[in-house]
């Protein structure tokens, strides 16, 4: 009788080991899953890409009535109180762009007469602009403040062609401001179907780019962006972050 109990005794105590043990998986279990839907979460929300609207217009643009996007993410480092802005409208000819910035320490040291005026360098507001879904390639348009111009095409920070455009091609002019300075220009269709055949200026025409402020070699190094970009460091050729541009 005595063995008996010892052995329900001992039995009963199994099955309770074995229900804690279930009681703790299923717990372990609950908090994996919970752990993979916040982490699915947070990186469903830093991939959220941003998006603007480009305004169409008859003759000069009135760039009062046009909606600004900013420029105002300081991802690696600090902005030193810099800010960055621009505005984009279209026609039937062309792109239009208007950037600016409000910057006290501005450097301004290559002109518009060097063809391999590193802009990045200076005071510089930067364009990026892939046309095309499905084509890899995407443009950079990169100005200081004395309108000197860096225009590439390619699919990486590696993979850049420099394009020399005619003066009159991209009509690009930039000015000092009381708080800093700014770069107006525009981008011609025909010179965009240059480069990219398939590009159909049209209404509802979906694009991708970002929008960037630099300056390697100021008082301030600082790195801006419209669109967070996907990088543990300063880089700006970063398509996959690309916010989407559509034309109205």
């Amino acid at each position: 009788m005595g063995k008996a109990k010892r052995w329900m005794s001992q039995k009963a105590c199994t099955r309770l080991a074995n229900l804690v043990m279930a009681a703790v998986l299923v717990f372990a279990f609950a908090q994996l899953a919970a752990c993979g839907q916040s982490a699915s979460s947070s990186s469903s929300a830093s991939a959220a890409s941003k998006s603007y609207t480009i305004a169409r217009v008859d003759g000069t643009p009135n760039w009062d009535e046009i909606d600004r996007l900013d420029i105002d993410d300081a991802e690696w480092g600090d902005s030193f109180g810099i800010s960055a802005h621009a505005k984009l409208c279209y026609d039937d000819q062309a792109l239009y762009v208007r950037m600016w910035a409000e910057e006290q320490d501005i450097r301004a040291t290559y002109t518009p007469d060097d063809p391999d005026a590193k802009c990045y360098e200076d005071s510089c507001l930067e364009f990026f602009l892939a046309p095309v879904a499905g084509d890899e390639r995407y443009m950079n348009f990169e100005f200081n403040p004395n309108c000197a111009v860096c225009n590439e095409i390619g699919t990486e920070k590696t993979d850049r062609e420099r394009l020399h455009p005619a003066a009159d091609v991209l009509d690009a002019t930039s000015s000092r401001t009381d708080g800093g300075w700014e770069v107006s220009y525009r981008i011609p269709f025909n010179y965009l179907q240059s480069f990219y055949p398939d590009f159909a200026p049209e209404s509802g025409t979906q694009m991708r780019g970002n929008f960037y402020k630099c300056g390697n070699l100021t008082a301030n190094k600082h790195y801006l962006v419209w669109n967070r970009v996907d990088s543990d460091t300063p880089n700006f050729h970063v398509p996959k972050s690309f916010g989407t541009l559509v034309l109205e």
